[in-house]
């Protein structure tokens, strides 16, 4: 059975083809499941000028749950990038989405396969984003959503998927006790799981969207380097996959380097790189004001090493960095750029300063950060730099302070 453009799907690890269905790991091995479609189909139908990315996605966009996911802004950071030290920096704002992250393309695929499937509940376990996505675009198809979240998820994030009508519920510990929780009750109750690790395999086809219109928005150009912010690392995946699928249909000159970043306190992918190693361990003990990306991997440490090998088959590399550096990165993109994220965004302009520093990334390169979620998500740990100040009702009393200020 064919669905659109896909054929069926292919294990990472050993291979094996399986037919397209609610399945979500390997049946011969529990390895990663990747979706395949038919390119010699879609190579030919381009050839004669019918270019439709829909092509390389799960479901044309008539067939997709949307609340008008995608068409984010591509920002040229120059003000930034002269802080930094580099010629061209691109900021890929994936806040602008509609419920504030990047995660509405993986969950909108994800639903609407749901949908497709004749699947009637939804679960998913997520930091924050997820869920919020999750809620949102359940709602939209009628579906009833369950939504595991860590107990430490922000406040913000809680009541944005409240919000959409979803039955939320915290679980004591670290993400991953959510990610179990929901894969055990998905599999056991017959519930449709859109949680965005690799555990679904529509939902990473999703991500492939975000390199389609990158290489719109520069007109065919490739970044030298692209970096993603990383808890799991579909995102990287995606973006990557995008790319390589382009470059195969002859639409791309070239696949960038990828660069993973991770937050210092949970950073099991960038320690297995930096110490050379070939598989991903877990962190059973994840503490980090990166919320969106504190994902220690426990239990599923295998996507860790998928996207290990991602990372090193594209050139790039991964690294971490701490919360200080991530929450005065956080405060450049507001002041030199006006974009005010969450700080998992900002961790990717934190190591960028550093490796520009080091000489690891040229000055002259050309480099592309994908900002994955808003700063109104994660109000907690926003750091302002200062307080309102209450004044009269007059002219003076601005004045005087103004020019204190300025004395300052």
């Amino acid at each position: 059975m064919s669905i659109h453009m896909m054929t069926g799907l292919k294990c990472v690890r050993c291979g094996s083809e399986h037919p397209l269905c609610p399945i979500y790991s390997c049946p011969a091995c529990g390895g990663i499941l990747d979706v395949v479609y038919d390119y010699e189909r879609i190579e030919s139908k381009w050839r004669r000028g019918e270019v439709e990315e829909d092509d390389l996605l799960p479901l044309p966009a008539s067939e997709r749950v949307t609340i008008g996911e995608g068409n984010t802004p591509l920002v040229k950071a120059d003000r930034l990038a002269r802080r930094l030290g580099l010629e061209t920096l691109y900021l890929k704002c994936e806040f602008a989405n509609p419920t504030g992250s990047f995660k509405d393309r993986p969950v909108s695929m994800g639903v609407s396969m749901g949908v497709r499937f004749g699947q009637k509940r939804i679960i998913v376990a997520s930091s924050g984003n997820g869920a919020a996505a999750t809620s949102a675009y359940s709602a939209r198809a009628g579906l009833q959503a369950v939504v595991l979240v860590p107990e430490s998820t922000p406040a913000e994030k809680v009541k944005q998927s409240l919000a959409y009508g979803a039955k939320v519920i915290r679980v004591g510990g670290p993400y991953s006790n959510s990610f179990a929780l929901a894969k055990e009750v998905g599999e056991k109750y017959g519930m449709f799981n859109v949680t965005s690790t690799f555990i679904n395999p529509y939902t990473m086809e999703g991500d492939k969207s975000v390199a389609f219109e990158m290489h719109r928005q520069l007109n065919g150009r490739v970044p030298g380097l692209v970096y993603v912010p990383i808890g799991a690392g579909p995102l990287l995946v995606g973006i990557h996959k995008g790319y390589e699928e382009l470059k195969k249909l002859g639409r791309a000159s070239a696949v960038p380097r990828m660069a993973g970043i991770q937050a210092e306190g949970c950073s099991p992918i960038a320690r297995a790189f930096l110490e050379n190693r070939s598989e991903v361990e877990s962190d059973p003990n994840p503490s980090t004001i990166a919320g969106g990306i504190s994902d220690g991997l426990h239990g599923y440490a295998q996507d860790g090493t998928y996207v290990l090998e991602c990372i090193r088959r594209s050139g790039g590399y991964s690294d971490y960095v701490n919360d200080d550096a991530i929450r005065e990165a956080q405060g450049w993109l507001a002041r030199d750029e006006g974009l005010f994220v969450e700080p998992s965004s900002a961790v990717c302009i934190a190591e960028l300063k550093r490796s520009l520093e080091s000489g690891r990334v040229s000055a002259s390169e050309t480099v592309t950060a994908i900002l994955t979620g808003h700063g109104l998500k994660d109000m907690q740990r926003v750091e302002t730099g200062g307080e309102a100040p209450l004044i009269p009702k007059r002219a003076e009393s601005l004045v005087d302070l103004l020019e204190q200020d300025s004395r300052e």
